[in-house]
């Protein structure tokens, strides 16, 4: 699970460690138990708490991972916040834009880093990808297009049990768990560009109405647009191709690596031969390996660089941007959940 992976991050983060981990529910000696067994084996050297409130009273906390379901979150970033903790959360961070607003304000007022839990914005496969995308011969970014998806809502037990398809924990369903990284990686190839208009198609949903298959697009000024598709029912995809006036960037893993220490993307740029023939490709494939590659440990890296920054320094002294694109990427995704709602009608994001 993520919490287990988690665990294994910060173990090989330089810069950080687990201290303590608390069970869900309060006042309940058993869930100390709980919450002792599950540290013995995943974090062994942490203070196992019976509740949130206690692990939030512990000093020794500097700051926490909260990774309850998306209905719950507001309420213990809330709690974080004024205790002083600095928060990692996971995405996406909040049921509306209020919510998540009024959470990032919290954040802000004490003086706390927050920062949601997307691993691949802290790849530096990223950096390099920018690069080429900025360089004069890629010309203007005109499309992005991307995919998300996995299979495991094709299996019975998991469709009816899986927290993500219950509506009152994860109401956002696909669209939130999946299609959260796509709207990220089409905000990071626009530049952090706020698009014009934007709808999405709910094409499959559960009884309840929980989004299980989404289609979505994008629109920018000039022309420009960014589709994707985010799905529980199909087979594991999770690329995207970043389109250029000449030439295209594409990334076959963009969301978590194929392979733990290497990471690759390539450049494309067709032609027409002669009598158009045939349409050549010619396709440059760069590469990385090693440690660096490990987005999920450099994200922790960097959010403790952060926070002992902060600590040492005694301001409040965040980092701004950080908050800044967790606030932009849940307004696109409360567009598109509008508009999904509403059968695919275009929907203003700056008007939510």
């Amino acid at each position: 699970g993520i919490a287990e992976k988690f665990c294994v991050s910060a173990e090989e983060a330089g810069n950080a460690k687990i201290t303590a981990v608390a069970s869900r529910d309060a006042g309940r000696k058993a869930e100390q138990k709980k919450a002792s067994k599950w540290a013995e084996k995943n974090a062994p050297k942490a203070t196992a708490y019976e509740s949130y409130e206690a692990l939030l009273d512990d000093d020794n906390v500097h700051a926490v991972y909260i990774l309850v379901p998306t209905a719950s979150r507001k309420k213990w970033v809330m709690s974080a916040a004024a205790k002083k903790k600095h928060v990692l959360c996971e995405k996406p961070i909040a049921v509306s834009l209020k919510d998540a607003q009024e959470m990032i304000d919290a954040c802000e007022e004490h003086g706390v880093q927050f920062m949601d839990n997307t691993m691949f914005m802290h790849h530096p496969r990223l950096e390099w990808m920018r690069q080429r995308i900025d360089e004069k011969s890629f010309g203007k970014v005109k499309h992005v297009v991307s995919s998300f998806t996995i299979p495991f809502g094709n299996e019975k037990e998991w469709a009816e049990s899986n927290i993500r398809m219950n509506v009152d924990a994860e109401p956002f369903g696909a669209l939130g768990d999946l299609g959260w990284y796509n709207i990220r990686i089409s905000l990071w190839a626009f530049d952090w560009e706020m698009p014009t208009a934007v709808r999405c198609d709910y094409l499959e949903t559960t009884a309840q109405g929980v989004p299980v298959t989404c289609h979505a697009m994008l629109s920018f000024k000039d022309g420009r647009s960014a589709t994707f598709d985010c799905s529980f029912k199909g087979a594991l995809r999770q690329w995207v191709e970043i389109v250029g006036e000449n030439k295209m960037l594409s990334c076959d893993d963009f969301v978590v690596n194929q392979k733990e220490d290497s990471a690759e993307y390539t450049i494309g740029e067709g032609g027409i031969s002669d009598k158009a023939l045939t349409f050549p490709k010619v396709s440059t494939t760069f590469a990385m390996s090693g440690k660096a590659c490990k987005s999920n440990v450099r994200l922790i890296e960097r959010m403790s660089s952060i926070v002992c920054s902060i600590d040492a320094s005694g301001k409040t002294a965040f980092d701004q941007s950080w908050l800044d694109t967790s606030v932009q990427t849940q307004r696109i995704m409360w567009a598109l959940h509008l508009s999904g709602a509403a059968q695919g009608k275009w929907v203003d994001p700056a008007t939510v």
